[in-house]
């Protein structure tokens, strides 16, 4: 506050006074003005200098107390208490200190949720790798002690464990890729439609080696900005993910509706759907439902998720009136 208060009265009171001072000077030499005159003058500038060193004072103060109390709750959260807000008093004040508090306690929110997501994505991760990576020891123990009849069984084990753990590693590298817009190059307009049509006969032709099937029940024509194989790699999961959970013999439906200003697709499947209380966590990293077909790591509708973020898109799911899961992602257009 110290600073503050001599930087106002240096800038703003002391050329005043110097002012007067020096016109005080000129009329005694000038002999426009009596002595007496001026020791009145005097006597009125020294109360002037008291009244602006006391306002000075009181605006410095009234400054620097709450940009103090910003640089205590920034001090908190450098130290790691991420919970740190800033004082109520500051956001009820009806001044730009009150925006900057609230902008503050909205980073701070920010940070704290990011730090939080990253240590719950760590413990997730390490919790995802613990289990394959226990069960590619056992079998290599058993490959090295069992029978060498049911070595043949041990390493096909061995190579399905590994081929989860490489396709664990590649989604986590996709969803740290998107997050840091790594090799994601530069926005441009492509074919939306043409897109999705390529995803369907693609999940078509793995879906019947399952007795399932992908059908496209509306396509309109539609073409939008920003990145082609990003947007392909949600769709992609969304399609894989109906695929996986709809029952035999049934087939995952898409739509693609264009808006005056949107477009929306949907993907919709007939499997057992998704307890409505696990809806809003879906889209979270290893969130996986416990019905028998979640045999994915659980970052594919993650990925898909983060790919519509960064298209200024949203993605929501909901279970259909009879049965299944329908999933919606809504774009615009420009």
């Amino acid at each position: 506050m110290k600073k503050l208060f001599l930087t106002i009265f240096l800038w703003f009171w002391l050329p005043i006074i110097a002012a007067a001072l020096l016109l005080a000077v000129v009329l005694l030499h000038s002999g426009m003005a009596s002595r007496g005159a001026l020791r009145l003058g005097l006597h009125d500038l020294l109360l002037f200098t008291v009244t602006g060193a006391i306002f000075c004072y009181l605006v410095s103060r009234y400054l620097t107390k709450p940009l103090a109390k910003l640089g205590e709750a920034a001090a908190k959260i450098a130290e790691g208490r991420l919970d740190t807000r800033v004082d109520p008093s500051l956001r009820a004040r009806r001044d730009e200190i009150a925006d900057l508090a609230r902008n503050f306690d909205r980073m701070a929110e920010r940070i704290e949720a990011l730090i939080n997501g990253q240590r719950r994505l760590l413990g997730d991760v390490s919790h995802e790798l613990r289990s394959p990576l226990s069960r590619l020891i056992v079998a290599l123990s058993l490959v090295k002690q069992g029978p060498a009849e049911e070595a043949a069984e041990n390493l096909e084990r061995i190579g399905l464990e590994a081929r989860r753990l490489d396709t664990l590693i590649g989604q986590l590298l996709a969803l740290t890729r998107i997050d840091s817009g790594v090799d994601r190059g530069s926005p441009a307009p492509f074919d939306l439609t043409n897109l999705v049509q390529e995803v369907a006969n693609d999940g078509d032709f793995e879906a019947r080696a399952r007795n399932r099937s992908v059908v496209i029940q509306q396509a309109d024509a539609c073409a939008i900005h920003g990145f082609e194989e990003l947007l392909r790699s949600a769709v992609e999961n969304v399609v894989r993910n109906a695929i996986r959970h709809t029952a035999e013999g049934t087939a995952v439906e898409i739509t693609l509706q264009r808006g005056s200003s949107r477009v929306l697709l949907r993907v919709s499947d007939y499997g057992p759907g998704v307890p409505e209380s696990m809806l809003p966590d879906i889209f979270l990293p290893f969130r996986r439902v416990a019905n028998g077909n979640s045999d994915g790591a659980g970052l594919g509708l993650a990925i898909a998720e983060r790919a519509v973020s960064v298209h200024r898109g949203v993605i929501r799911a909901t279970n259909a009136p009879r049965t299944g899961l329908i999933v919606e992602i809504d774009l615009p257009i420009a």
